[in-house]
C-alpha cells in the first residue's frame, strides 16, 4: 500500500477528519473511475445537482 498528501483548504478539524475519510473511501477506485469523477467535479451543472436533494434522489434512485 502507498501513502499519499493531498493538501486541502479545509480547516475544521471535524470537516477534515470527514474528508480524510470520504477520500480513502474513493482511493480503491481505479483511475478511470476517478478521471469521470473528476470530470463531473469540474462541472457546474453536475455539482448543482448533487447538492439539489431532489435531483440527488433522481439520480440515486436511476443509478442504484
Amino acid at each position: 500500500m502507498s501513502a499519499m498528501t493531498i493538501k486541502t483548504k479545509e480547516t475544521n478539524p471535524f470537516k477534515l477528519q470527514k474528508k480524510t475519510k470520504l477520500i480513502q473511501a474513493l482511493a480503491d477506485l481505479d483511475n478511470e473511475v476517478l478521471e469521470k469523477l473528476v470530470e463531473l467535479k469540474n462541472s457546474q451543472k453536475a455539482i448543482e445537482m448533487v447538492t439539489d436533494a431532489q435531483s440527488w434522489q433522481t439520480i440515486k434512485e436511476f443509478i442504484m
